[in-house]
């Protein structure tokens, strides 16, 4: 009898132990149910960043095809290297035509961003209101009103 009693603790101790082994590796899986689903899982994120890398390839490769090499429009001349701003200012003004076509565009774009002025000729200041303390100098004050739309 001993040994019978003796094997079914030893048998409920082992299934004690393979839930808690269960429950620790469910705990370690996070959202997922078990191990196959992980595995589904990682598989698809893997095909899927593997998609979205061959995309971006192709899209590198795209625009580096499109892309012209920087070229100075037609009739501009490059800017020297080595030379400073207040250099290429100095030129750029030495040279008439150059600083008849910076002031071209200049009227132009003032041009585009005209606005209306809303106040011309100086800033009105508005007159004290005076409000009348009794009854006649409410009178008075509606009778000199009424005298004036005559």
């Amino acid at each position: 009898m001993d040994n019978t009693t003796n094997e079914l603790p030893a048998t409920a101790d082992t299934a004690d132990a393979e839930v808690k082994e269960q429950k620790n590796a469910a705990a370690g899986l996070g959202k997922f149910r078990d191990v196959d689903a992980l595995l589904e899982a990682y598989n698809n994120l893997e095909a899927e960043f593997t998609r979205r890398s061959q995309r971006l390839r192709q899209l590198e490769k795209a625009e580096k095809d499109v892309q012209p090499p920087a070229q100075p429009a037609s009739g501009e001349n490059p800017p020297q290297p080595g030379l400073s701003h207040e250099q290429l200012l100095a030129a750029a003004l030495g040279d008439e035509e150059v600083k008849a076509q910076i002031i071209a565009e200049y009227l132009q774009t003032a041009a585009k961003n005209k606005s209306v002025p809303l106040i011309s000729g100086g800033v009105q200041v508005s007159a004290r209101r005076k409000t009348p303390a009794t009854i006649r100098e409410a009178g008075a004050l509606a009778q000199q009103f009424l005298n004036k739309r005559r």
